[in-house]
């Protein structure tokens, strides 16, 4: 019959499967040829990754295993070029957070964070848009301190 033709064929267990995200967060759900809801992400170790509703995302299941999402379709939102070495990580994302032994490159720049409380800000231009403190000190009171010092106490 024609219509029996337009039906999906059933998906062998341990075959790998794209789907679409319908649910973030908690209770995980990935539309496939049915929506499947629980469905766990597996990441490289070391990373938290949650994919957003609406990305199409790789589904691979077990036999007797419940499917887990194993990645994300890399579409025109990746950058087109990165040059990464052995070791190295590109990230992208809404929102980054990193920790302490990390680095992170930016476009024209480097931010090195340190696992011994150490950072390093290499750029051409740094634009700041916020209230900057020296030990605890606003910049202001620190720039005024420290020519007061060098005029003699002036």
């Amino acid at each position: 019959m024609w219509m029996g033709g337009q039906q999906k064929r059933p998906v062998d267990p341990g075959e790998g499967q794209t789907g679409t995200v319908t649910m973030s967060g908690g209770d995980l759900a990935v539309l496939l040829d049915s929506e499947r809801r629980g469905v766990e992400v597996y990441a490289p170790a070391g990373y938290r990754w949650s994919p957003e509703p609406g990305q199409r995302v790789l589904v691979i299941q077990g036999r007797g295993e419940i499917p887990c999402v194993a990645g994300v379709r890399q579409g025109t939102g990746r950058p087109k070029s990165v040059a990464i070495d052995g070791g190295q990580v590109a990230v992208s994302g809404g929102g980054v957070s990193l920790s302490a032994g990390s680095e992170l490159g930016l476009r024209g720049g480097m931010v090195k964070l340190g696992a011994e409380e150490k950072a390093e800000i290499s750029a051409e231009e740094l634009d700041l848009k916020a209230q900057v403190y020296i030990r605890g000190e606003r910049l202001e009171d620190f720039i005024i301190r420290i020519v007061a010092a060098a005029m003699g106490g002036f």
